[in-house]
């Protein structure tokens, strides 16, 4: 009896932890690293800026190079030579729905700038369909914000409160690292009880 309650409390532990994916952006190329990436709800993805300047924007499966209603945005972000101190991080909300974003940058979608996160199991929606339909795409758009939209800004060790975006708050990565944590601390001592 122990053991399986053990068991139970040992999985939902598991359950509660976040994971943080990091997708380097423009390090030395025209890419996202990785460009596809599975995440599950409740998780976060960091975008990670390298030179020259890159943005993070999101776009419907069907137009790739255009931004996406009320999809999540970075702004252009502007990183010195050798220092990738800014980051922009957004929460996964619903892991059954892909994510699929691009750089506006210039012509850098169409070059093959994008990236998806929690493509389709099958079907030819994939991300080397998406990325043949941005390189024919006429132009990149971005989207009107001045400011980051559906996550947070971070530089080095400070963050940009100016989005529009309630995510975007200054205290919003402190609480979300605290409320992860909390959980994580609830979890364990309900384990180590159960070994009591």
């Amino acid at each position: 009896m122990r053991f399986s309650s053990f068991a139970a409390t040992a999985a939902l532990a598991g359950s509660a932890i976040a994971v943080d994916h990091l997708v380097v952006v423009g390090n030395g190329s025209l890419t996202f690293e990785p460009a596809n990436l599975t995440a599950a709800e409740g998780d976060t993805v960091t975008f990670k800026f390298w030179p020259k300047s890159h943005s993070v924007a999101q776009a419907a499966f069907a137009k790739p190079c255009e931004p996406m209603e009320n999809g999540f945005w970075s702004g252009f972000i502007p990183s010195e030579k050798g220092a990738a101190a800014t980051t922009f991080m957004i929460e996964i909300k619903n892991a059954s729905q892909p994510l699929w974003y691009y750089c506006s940058r210039g012509n850098h979608c169409q070059e093959g700038m994008v990236g998806v996160i929690n493509p389709p199991a099958s079907g030819q929606k994939t991300l080397a369909a998406f990325a043949k339909a941005a390189a024919n795409a006429t132009n990149s758009t971005s989207p009107t914000s001045a400011t980051a939209v559906g996550g947070m800004l971070m530089n080095g060790t400070s963050m940009d409160g100016s989005g529009t975006n309630g995510t975007n708050s200054p205290g919003a990565a402190s609480m979300l690292s605290a409320s992860k944590g909390a959980i994580f601390t609830v979890a364990v001592g309900m384990v180590a009880s159960l070994l009591l």
